[in-house]
């Protein structure tokens, strides 16, 4: 089986798995037929406000309402100096709750005394009666990141550092890091063909620039290379600045019950993304990617009792991708899959990461609730040659890297579903998380 012909293959024993758990569909219309099942007597907001569930607060979500809750982002680390910033999220039922599932969006923005800059718009929007499903990723950062080569195997034995909320607090031991302005411009529209199957294609655009390879020191009398100079150099991209621009052909299926904390139901999501010269790239390049979130309830009388599984791969098909566009450990919409190591440490021509959850309550209210998980990551390396040096081929499944962590959630609305969660994770050679998120994970 090549390479080319796995990603479909995927793709099919995927939707065989999703037909085996409870329709999503039927999922959705018994919930709101028995609505307070999934309504909790108490949320964040009625705390602070001293208010108690009356016999005419249903708490079920209203048609137009927006439902928001925003965090200060404050911290700090040698890299980034002091970091400071706000993140949110908004909800809101476009349409009739009965018929529409929710739409949602989150928004950061973060400043720092070393002059970096991160904003993000990410976000689902689901039109009335769920006709049409768009998925949003907007990024413009002036940032620094550390890379470490290629491959998810132990040949570069690294001392991984402390990551709190997805920023690195210490230097790491043999990382390479690279300062660059950055772009990203990710639109999906798919419409509806059945109550559960869309179809449609998207625009994307990735675009580093101002690239400052930190390590790399040309002059020294032993000229130091990194990966990302020597990649550059091998496959013709220019090392200061380059992009990815292409379109793409996506199916999903989606029949969960909500799109910011589903009970039940499937997300399957199939991406086929081109590339072309003619659009501006350096090089023709095909990619395809796979997201699968299955979420299956184990228990009739609390919902929140259930299994989640979540599952990327992302395959370069034909052709050269630039160096920091490549398939790499993190790279979901949100960045947050593999928790327990930073994003991007693992990089390669394809990517795989694979994750399941445990959702339990804690508290009968409802306020509080938890989970536990683990993940495992793998990514492959083509056989490359820089100078005198060597470095094998590295193919997918070879190097796997498992991680596992636990989390507490706060419920902040509950008309919206919607939590604070915080996760701390472990992964291999001393590497820690401790993630803060507004929603689920996924």
């Amino acid at each position: 089986m090549n390479l080319f012909q796995f990603p479909f293959r995927l793709t099919f024993l995927v939707y065989l798995l999703a037909n085996l758990f409870p329709s999503g569909l039927h999922a959705q219309k018994d919930s709101l037929s028995h609505p307070l099942q999934n309504i909790y007597p108490l949320d964040l907001k009625m705390v602070i406000k001293g208010k108690e569930m009356s016999k005419n607060d249903t708490g079920l979500p209203k048609e137009d309402k927006l439902m928001w809750f925003a965090v200060p982002i404050v911290g700090s680390n040698p890299t980034l100096g002091f970091f400071y910033g706000l993140g949110g999220t908004g909800s809101i039922y476009l349409g009739n709750p009965k018929t529409t599932n929710i739409s949602s969006a989150n928004v950061s923005v973060q400043y720092t005394t070393n002059n970096q800059f991160i904003s993000s718009i990410k976000g689902t929007v689901m039109m009335p009666n769920n006709s049409w499903e768009m998925l949003v990723d907007l990024k413009y950062s002036i940032f620094s990141e550390n890379t470490y080569g290629l491959g998810s195997d132990y040949s570069q034995p690294i001392q991984e550092s402390w990551l709190i909320g997805g920023v690195e607090t210490t230097g790491v031991s043999g990382a390479q890091p690279i300062e660059s302005n950055q772009v990203r411009v990710h639109l999906t529209a798919l419409k509806a063909i059945t109550k559960r199957i869309y179809a449609g294609g998207g625009y994307h655009l990735d675009y580093h620039y101002k690239i400052n390879d930190l390590n790399l020191d040309l002059d020294a009398p032993e000229p130091v290379i990194t990966s990302h100079y020597a990649y550059s150099l091998l496959y013709g991209f220019d090392p200061n600045s380059y992009f990815s621009s292409g379109i793409s052909a996506d199916f999903l299926i989606d029949d969960r019950d909500h799109t910011v904390n589903a009970y039940e139901g499937n997300f399957i999501h199939a991406s086929y993304r081109f590339n072309p010269k003619f659009f501006g790239n350096e090089t023709d390049y095909q990619m395809v990617s796979i997201e699968t979130r299955l979420f299956k309830p184990l228990s009739k009388i609390n919902p929140r009792h259930l299994l989640a599984l979540w599952g990327i791969g992302q395959f370069t098909v034909a052709g050269d991708t630039p160096y920091l566009h490549l398939p790499s450990s993190g790279n979901d919409m949100r960045n947050r899959i593999g928790r327990g190591y930073v994003g991007g440490r693992f990089r390669g021509n394809s990517w795989i990461t694979a994750e399941a959850e445990y959702r339990f309550p804690i508290s009968k209210s409802g306020l509080f609730s938890g989970v536990v998980f683990g993940s495992a990551t793998t990514t492959s390396r083509d056989e490359i040659t820089i100078g005198t040096e060597y470095i094998e081929k590295l193919p997918l499944f070879e190097g796997i890297r498992p991680a596992g962590g636990a989390g507490l959630r706060l419920l902040l609305e509950r008309a919206g579903r919607l939590n604070f969660g915080m996760d701390f994770a472990v992964g291999q050679n001393g590497s820690k998380g401790f993630y803060l998120v507004v929603g689920e994970t996924f």
